[in-house]
């Protein structure tokens, strides 16, 4: 957990951020210091270079992550970005520097397969979470001192159960569903029995998804997970097509006999929670 006066590394290691949002992120780096009196150290992989969305190679990208790994001055690391280039970082990372360094990762969407491949190989805990929601309301303000700044074991989740009710707990594991399944095949890819599997989605009707689900179950991770915790699915529900996901899920559920659990609290929208990835959690 993170104490007043203690430095963060602030990074990219998906698509990085465009020249003009540069005010934005020194508006958060205000914020962090007025607020919680943090200091936040900026990776020089933030902006996109030239004309790509890269804020630099796979490999610098992730040789600034790793100095944020080697500096004991800081403390935790998130990351600002999101995209589609988290991938190409994984084979750069010095995981047992990681491992070693104990100190937690955040970030979230394409940041699933840097969360998850984090816990595959070093089992350390991250957090499915975007700091630039500090800058939406106060609300985020509140969460953050709770999840990173407190030593409550608290669990603000709210959810309700898609299956029958019962006492859970198990390792949380997953994320954005379809960065997750960029780790199918790869030795990054979270093989766990007796799991709690979080899906969230942005982008994605029905007919995505449920691919998304089906290349879920060919992968054999529905045969060994013990619940589904299903977020925000932003288009679905845009869409109206809630219906039709909860018919899909509960249909695994019943052929692979785990629970599901639903909560509006984890995904892409800017009331969302932090939540960890690789802890233990209790549902009941």
């Amino acid at each position: 957990m993170l104490n007043a006066e203690d430095k963060i590394g602030l990074i990219c290691c998906s698509d990085g951020k465009k020249l003009e949002e540069k005010p934005q992120i020194e508006k958060l780096i205000q914020l962090l210091k007025n607020e919680f009196n943090l200091e936040a150290v900026l990776a020089p992989t933030i902006y996109q270079e030239g004309n790509t969305i890269f804020s630099g190679t796979p490999r610098k990208r992730a040789e600034a992550l790793m100095s944020f790994y080697k500096d004991q001055s800081i403390k935790m690391i998130f990351d600002l970005s999101g995209g589609d280039s988290a991938n190409s970082v994984l084979t750069f990372l010095d995981y047992e520097q990681i491992k070693a360094s104990d100190k937690a990762f955040v970030g979230y969407s394409d940041l699933t397969v840097v969360l998850n491949a984090i816990f595959t190989q070093t089992n350390s805990i991250g957090y499915n979470y975007q700091l630039l929601n500090l800058l939406k309301n106060d609300l985020q303000k509140n969460l953050f001192k709770l999840f990173f700044m407190s030593y409550s074991a608290s669990n603000p989740l709210a959810y309700k159960w898609l299956t029958e009710p019962k006492s859970i707990e198990t390792i949380v594991i997953g994320g954005n569903i379809r960065c997750l399944l960029k780790l199918a095949g790869t030795p990054y890819w979270p093989i766990l029995s007796d799991t709690t599997l979080l899906l969230e989605a942005r982008g994605g009707k029905i007919e995505q998804i449920s691919c998304y689900l089906d290349q879920l179950e060919q992968t054999g991770l529905f045969q060994s997970c013990t619940a589904v915790l299903l977020g925000q699915f932003t288009t679905i529900e845009k869409n109206k097509q809630e219906t039709e996901l909860i018919t899909l899920i509960r249909y695994f559920a019943k052929k692979y006999d785990f629970s599901v659990i639903k909560t509006e609290q984890i995904g892409h929208s800017t009331n969302s929670i932090p939540f960890p990835i690789g802890k233990t959690i209790k549902f009941s």
